[in-house]
C-alpha cells in the first residue's frame, strides 16, 4: 500500500524521545518503505525548518537525501492537490496549510493513509497510521 508521510514521522525518526522510541520509529519507517512511502515536497520545507534549527540546514538536507536514497519518494504539489487542499481549508479554517496539502494525496487516491498521530488529519476525515 502507498502511504504519505507527515513531517512528524521524519521528526520522530531524527529526534526520538528515547532509544526505544527511536527503534520503534525506524522499524515503522522501514516497514512503510517496503510499500511505497511518499513525501510531499511541503514536508521537506517543514523538516528543514524544524530540524535545521537543531542540527543545521546542511545536516537537515543530508538527512532528507539519505531518506530518499533509502526509498522515500518526494512528490510535488500539483494543481489538483493544491485545489483539493484549498477546498479542505474552506471548511476547516484551523488546519495548517501543510496538513491540508498532505491530506490531499489521500483524498485523490494517490496514497491510502497518512503516517501521523496528528489529530488534524482525523478532522479532515483522512485515514492515518502511526507507531
Amino acid at each position: 500500500m502507498t502511504s504519505v508521510a507527515d513531517t512528524r514521522l521524519l521528526i520522530f525518526l531524527e529526534f526520538p524521545a528515547n532509544q526505544e522510541m527511536g527503534t520503534k520509529t525506524r522499524d515503522f519507517f522501514e516497514k512503510e518503505l517496503r510499500g511505497r512511502l511518499l513525501a510531499p515536497s511541503i514536508i521537506l520545507t517543514e523538516f528543514v525548518e524544524i530540524a535545521g534549527a537543531k542540527i543545521g540546514e546542511e545536516a537537515a538536507k543530508t538527512r532528507l537525501r539519505l531518506l530518499k536514497e533509502r526509498g522515500m519518494q518526494t512528490i510535488p504539489i500539483d494543481e489538483e492537490n493544491a485545489l483539493i487542499a484549498g477546498n479542505l481549508l474552506l471548511s476547516h479554517r484551523n488546519i495548517p496549510i501543510a496538513d491540508a496539502i498532505i491530506a490531499s494525496f489521500v483524498k485523490t487516491g494517490v496514497a491510502q493513509y497518512v503516517l501521523t498521530d496528528d489529530a488534524h488529519f482525523k478532522a479532515l476525515s483522512v485515514k492515518t497510521k502511526w507507531l
